[in-house]
């Protein structure tokens, strides 16, 4: 997969979501004329990679309050 990432749903969304705008990108640069379907398709894309950075960073706030609190009732 890529480096330093697991095969977690997240590392999936993103990877998804970046498939979704290369596409999307391909389809506009090879058609000259104004579509819609590779639009929406960037933005699903766009959305994808929001959605799982979203996601992830979540899981990084709940790790870290997880870990203060431990830290907190050490101290007691």
């Amino acid at each position: 997969m890529i480096a330093g990432c697991g095969g977690t749903r997240h590392t999936l969304t993103a990877i998804g979501g970046i498939v979704a705008l290369l596409i999307g990108g391909a389809l506009l640069l090879e058609d000259a004329r104004p579509l819609f379907a590779p639009v929406i398709g960037m933005v699903g894309g766009i959305a994808a990679l929001a959605l799982a950075h979203h996601a992830r960073l979540k899981l990084r706030i709940e790790a870290l309050e997880q870990r203060l609190a431990q830290r907190e009732w050490r101290e007691r």
